[in-house]
């Protein structure tokens, strides 16, 4: 075990801990110690080391079955991607990523990427200090009383807090849309859906709007499947809800899935209209959507996949030209999100899309 902390003085404290917890095997000559290299080793081969990760470059050369990346998020991201990742490789090792959020900067990231991952390679879990029974109740109200809102709410509440990249803000308070809706409710409503393809390392999203009543009725997400059973799916939702118009993602292989769809006789009465997404188009599609959450214009189910990816979306300006670009961070995905938009274009009216849905 190796557990890697951002400052000397955090990692000198997490072996002086280990020399307290483990200090009657030492004595006994059970577990060797060496104070210079704060290196417990064990009779069976295994040992215990604090090392620092200021600088991630100390770790390399290293190795570890599990390593702990202790408060990962005043950590260069790299002591993971060029250093942790690899030391790892030898011994099919794991990795914690433990950490109070600063903001949704890196660790954030790698929540969203856990959250939405569901290969088991990933998990997920969120503690406040109120949770942590080994905290005095009365410190931690002392504390509290003195800290500002933002300050409480990411240091005792732990929460991602957004930063001067997100670009969605107020989302909690347009996540009351039903989970069950009844389809009865919305027949003969215009209702839409977005697209948004995937199929070996991205998702397949499909987000399902009534236009009338301005709430999501329905989301499906999944991947590692071939194209015709997302067809399948598609036209599945498309007759639940009555669907009249489809958006979907036409970049890449997602031209020769709308033509099939286009050709569906199941979709005959439904306007399939395809979206390229550029760098020119991206931007007012994604502005759209944003404006919406902004204004709380349509309510979407709460899903805690769906929301991370809501929340890790960001948006990085050009130091040249000055436009903005919008994506995921490196290792998120986005497909809900871009699925979402599509059907919110459909819904705000962008494009020919009553001409589809009329036809």
């Amino acid at each position: 075990m190796l557990l890697a902390s951002p400052t000397q003085e955090q990692a000198d404290t997490f072996w002086e801990k280990c020399k307290t917890w483990l200090g009657p095997l030492v004595s006994a000559g059970i577990v060797k110690k060496n104070e210079t290299r704060h290196t417990l080793e064990f009779p069976n081969g295994g040992r215990i080391r604090a090392k620092t990760a200021f600088d991630a470059d100390t770790l390399r050369g290293d190795y570890a079955d599990f390593l702990v990346l202790d408060e990962f998020a005043i950590m260069d991201p790299s002591a993971w991607d060029l250093v942790g990742a690899p030391m790892l490789l030898d011994n099919d090792g794991d990795a914690w990523f433990i950490s109070t959020p600063k903001r949704k900067n890196h660790f954030h990231a790698f929540y969203a990427r856990a959250l939405g991952d569901d290969t088991g390679r990933w998990k997920a879990w969120h503690f406040t200090s109120h949770d942590n029974p080994h905290l005095s109740r009365e410190a931690l109200a002392e504390i509290t009383a003195d800290l500002s809102e933002d300050a409480y709410r990411q240091e005792i509440l732990a929460e991602f807090l957004d930063n001067e990249g997100a670009v969605f803000r107020n989302i909690a308070a347009c996540m009351l849309a039903p989970v069950n809706p009844d389809p009865v409710t919305h027949k003969g409503h215009h209702v839409v859906l977005g697209a948004d393809w995937g199929k070996v390392s991205d998702y397949t999203a499909y987000s399902v709007v009534c236009s009338d009543c301005r709430v999501e009725l329905a989301r499906h997400r999944r991947n590692e499947i071939d194209y015709h059973v997302q067809r399948q799916d598609l036209v599945t939702l498309v007759q639940r809800w009555g669907v009249s118009v489809v958006v979907a993602e036409s970049n890449a292989m997602g031209l020769p899935i709308i033509e099939e769809l286009q050709r569906d006789p199941a979709l005959s009465r439904v306007g399939v209209q395809p979206f390229d997404t550029t760098p020119s188009s991206k931007p007012p599609l994604i502005e759209s959507i944003r404006l919406a959450f902004e204004r709380a214009e349509c309510q979407w189910q709460a899903d805690p996949i769906w929301t991370a990816e809501l929340e890790a979306y960001e948006v990085k300006y050009s130091a040249q030209t000055g436009r903005p670009a919008y994506s995921a961070p490196v290792g998120v995905h986005d497909d809900t999100v871009i699925a979402r938009a599509l059907a919110w274009y459909a819904v705000a009216g962008g494009g020919p899309l009553l001409l589809w849905g009329d036809r």
